[in-house]
């Protein structure tokens, strides 16, 4: 029997457990103001919703894939409607495994395909791993922690609804936007590099969620690497299913 959704903790305090108790943050969390948009970006992702139009109600978006399990109470009074929301119990641990993979990869579009069951991480861990422990000087960030390797081993096999990966971030999260870490690590090592290669440079891209220039650096690369020739199909793919929804909202709108 599932457990019954009224007895499950707030997702507010299990933030404040994960994130203020286990890595150390200062509370309350309504201060940090950047990390919360962020997780909730990210949160959205996992578990989408819908709602009608000027309505407080919320529900799980089942025709969607579902990483984690929320529950949403509206809340009676005040001229703006919200929702006490609370999640699974047994979704914690993954909650926590995708917060870090996004102060890592940052999209979460990219979490949430990390997160599925069954998913290929090995590839993604391969160029990360040649990105930050080859191609960068990781100390020269401060971010160079046996945690970061730990959590790059343990990645690709890892049952992220049980095992609590390390955290590689010490007592801070990329997601607070602090100076060098620029929201998520990638973004720091591609800042850090003066010119990163085709194939870096179009990862970069597609990982910080710009497919745009993504598609343009795809378009450049020419390359036996198996793995980059992966993603940079996946890239144009993804582009040119994009542009052609694009184009089909246009023609509706002229007609």
């Amino acid at each position: 029997m599932k457990s019954d959704p009224r007895h499950w903790p707030e997702l507010a305090q299990v933030y404040d457990d994960l994130l203020c108790k286990r890595i150390g943050l200062q509370s309350p969390l309504s201060q940090h103001g950047k990390l919360l948009n962020s997780l909730n970006t990210l949160v959205n992702a996992l578990s989408p919703s819908i709602k009608e139009k000027d309505e407080v109600d919320r529900r799980p978006d089942r025709s969607k894939y579902r990483a984690i399990h929320l529950d949403w109470t509206p809340i009676v009074g005040g001229k703006e409607g919200r929702n006490r929301v609370r999640i699974n119990p047994e979704h914690i641990i993954l909650l926590w495994n995708a917060i870090l993979l996004q102060g890592v990869f940052g999209e979460p579009r990219v979490v949430l395909e990390l997160v599925k069951p069954n998913a290929k991480r090995q590839p993604l861990v391969d160029w990360a791993r040649h990105l930050f422990l080859e191609r960068q000087s990781l100390a020269g960030l401060g971010l160079l922690r046996q945690e970061l390797l730990v959590f790059l081993e343990r990645l690709p096999l890892a049952k992220l609804n049980e095992e609590a990966l390390p955290n590689p971030f010490a007592d801070t999260l990329p997601q607070m936007g602090l100076g060098h870490l620029q929201g998520n690590l990638l973004k720091a090592l591609a800042a850090q590099t003066a010119a990163l290669s085709l194939g870096d440079s179009m990862m970069a891209h597609y990982l910080s969620g710009d497919l745009q220039q993504a598609y343009e650096k795809a378009r450049e690369v020419h390359t036996q690497n198996e793995l980059l020739l992966q993603y940079r199909e996946l890239i144009i793919r993804e582009y040119e299913e994009a542009k052609d929804f694009d184009d089909l909202l246009d023609l509706l709108r002229k007609n």
